[in-house]
């Protein structure tokens, strides 16, 4: 029982440990450990300590329900715990302001004999049967304004969980009635969030609000200052905003976030915004951008289902991502991480070039489904020399230019990761791989389109680092031969191969194991292999006997179309 009374800095230090911070896609994540919770039952000591940790990102938990619309598929999602998280939070707030809510609702039904809403009728109502130990809602660090909370259909499905305290066992609502009192009751929610959190360090909005006087209040509710009456958003560290409404001619608007918010955030580490609508939210966004005092992580993305619309429309875009770039050379000593998400590179001007070419100091470069990367870019890569992390994803080969791939491949004598995801045809490309292994040896992650084995063999050979690789097979050549070879050449450092298997296209459980063969006669580290398959050529068990055999482990990964 010693341990239950470590000081409570000695449990602070530990506590932030089992506190997880992983990227995921263009967001982040932040989930507490089992090991967390298990310690907040150790004492009551240990409970007070590591509450807030639990408590600091509980949104960040269910960021698959927020985002769902853009890269999830929400057929399979449960939505259970995230509803009683909603109901324990909902248990923080005062019984008054929720009794005034309902009160205020009772006195404008017409013709209702019985009002389960009605505090005097009703002896289970508001926040009754919740009883909290701690006020949550000071413990939260951030906050994902999610638009599940605005749909009347999720919030009556699942009203049992979340809204049964303020209701009677016997009392039967309308979904009708239902809508107006919950709706109400989330809109107080949301105010309570902004209002009592504190110290804040990230702050998500992954939905267009179109109430722009609800939106109002919501900015209104963080401006104000917190416990220790100061600026509640003066740490924030990370900003996402994304827009999914498409407009039109709009103007300047009450609603404008990054107006909002200029006076009130200048400490960003992380900004990620989705979509421009007009030239107006460039220039806020630019504004906004250019405050910042040290902002090292920029995504910009625009909305894949408008794409081919901006790149038809002359009209659409008008100079918005010239404004932004530019905007981007105020941060260009501390910019490190730069991602672009389906930007149009055509429609830069040479004035937004040039701010590219002022980013040198560029350590992670993420380029996703982005048309028209052509040679203009070639001296923008050739300056990025600190370039250690590469993620290039394409439509398919054609639609960018090998050119700057491989200036940046020449710029960047320290890159340990790179990452290829592109349709490759036939033999396209082979100057590109050619390049892999002469002037990129010091990779430690490697993740390859369709690749042949002339092209593969050289790469084990001169990248000597590698710890993980991930590749497609290519079906014009027999692997079922090959692949045993294959196992002489690996680096000693591999520990992890993932095959994806194109075509139906798979060894055999023999030539399997003259590939570990040949890895043991290496002195291969080898210790996990995973093989992503369509369901139509499933791995049988003596694929796993193989594995098991050699000390490897053998996992196999189903191939989903979506």
């Amino acid at each position: 029982m010693m341990a239950a009374y470590l000081l409570s800095e000695c449990l602070e230090n530990v506590f932030l440990n089992l506190l997880d911070e992983n990227p995921s896609g263009n967001t982040r994540t932040y989930t507490f450990t089992k090991d967390l919770y298990s310690c907040s039952l150790v004492s009551r000591h240990w409970c007070r300590i590591s509450t807030p940790f639990l408590y600091a990102y509980p949104f960040h938990h269910f960021r698959h329900l927020a985002y769902s619309n853009i890269c999830y598929n929400v057929s399979n999602i449960n939505y259970s715990s995230y509803f009683k998280l909603i109901r324990t939070l909902l248990g923080c707030i005062p019984k008054s302001e929720i009794e005034q809510i309902t009160s205020s609702h009772s006195s404008n039904e017409q013709n209702s004999s019985l009002n389960p809403f009605d505090p005097n009728k009703n002896s289970n109502l508001c926040v009754n049967n919740i009883l909290t130990t701690f006020n949550y809602i000071n413990f939260i660090r951030g906050l994902i304004f999610d638009k599940i909370l605005s749909k009347t259909y999720e919030l009556f499905q699942y009203r049992k969980i979340w809204f049964y305290p303020y209701i009677s066992s016997n009392d039967i609502i309308t979904e009708g009635r239902f809508s107006e009192i919950s709706i109400l009751i989330m809109n107080c929610f949301i105010t309570s969030l902004c209002t009592h959190c504190n110290n804040l360090t990230t702050l998500e909005f992954p939905f267009k609000i179109h109430d722009s006087e609800f939106f109002i209040n919501i900015i209104e509710s963080l401006q104000f200052t917190d416990c220790n009456r100061k600026n509640k958003l003066n740490h924030l560290k990370e900003l996402y905003c994304i827009n999914n409404e498409y407009r039109r001619n709009i103007y300047s608007s009450p609603d404008n976030l990054y107006l909002i918010l200029s006076d009130k955030i200048r400490n960003l580490n992380l900004l990620y915004n989705d979509k421009i609508n007009c030239i107006e939210e460039a220039n806020s966004l630019s504004q906004f951008i250019s405050l910042q005092k040290n902002l090292k992580h920029i995504i910009l993305s625009e909305n894949i289902y408008n794409l081919e619309q901006i790149y038809n429309d002359d009209n659409l875009i008008d100079d918005n991502y010239n404004i932004i770039i530019k905007s981007l050379s105020t941060q260009s000593e501390s910019l490190q991480i730069l991602e672009f998400n389906h930007i149009p590179f055509n429609r830069l001007s040479e004035k937004g070039l040039n701010s590219l070419y002022l980013l040198k100091n560029i350590r992670e470069l993420k380029l996703y489904r982005c048309k028209e990367i052509n040679d203009n870019l070639n001296s923008w890569a050739k300056s990025l020399t600190k370039l250690e992390v590469l993620e290039f994803g394409a439509y398919y080969f054609p639609t960018y230019s090998v050119g700057f791939l491989i200036q940046l491949f020449q710029s960047s004598n320290a890159l340990y990761k790179l990452i290829l995801d592109y349709k490759r045809e036939q033999n396209r490309g082979f100057q590109l791989f050619k390049q892999i292994p002469n002037h990129l040896r010091s990779l430690i992650h490697l993740e390859l389109p369709k690749i042949f084995l002339s092209e593969l063999i050289p790469i084990f050979e001169s990248c000597t680092r590698l710890v993980y690789i991930s590749m497609i097979l290519s079906g014009d050549e027999l692997w079922e031969e090959n692949f045993s070879k294959l196992g002489k050449y690996i680096p000693k450092t591999l520990r992890k191969i993932q095959l994806k298997v194109i075509d139906g296209l798979i060894f055999s459980g023999n030539e399997l194991k003259c590939f570990l063969k040949e890895c043991v006669k290496n002195d291969s580290n080898l210790k996990y292999l995973e093989i992503v398959e369509d369901c139509d050529h499933v791995i049988n068990q003596e694929y796993f006997d193989v594995a098991k055999e050699f000390g490897v482990e053998l996992i196999r990964v189903e191939l989903i179309f979506n």
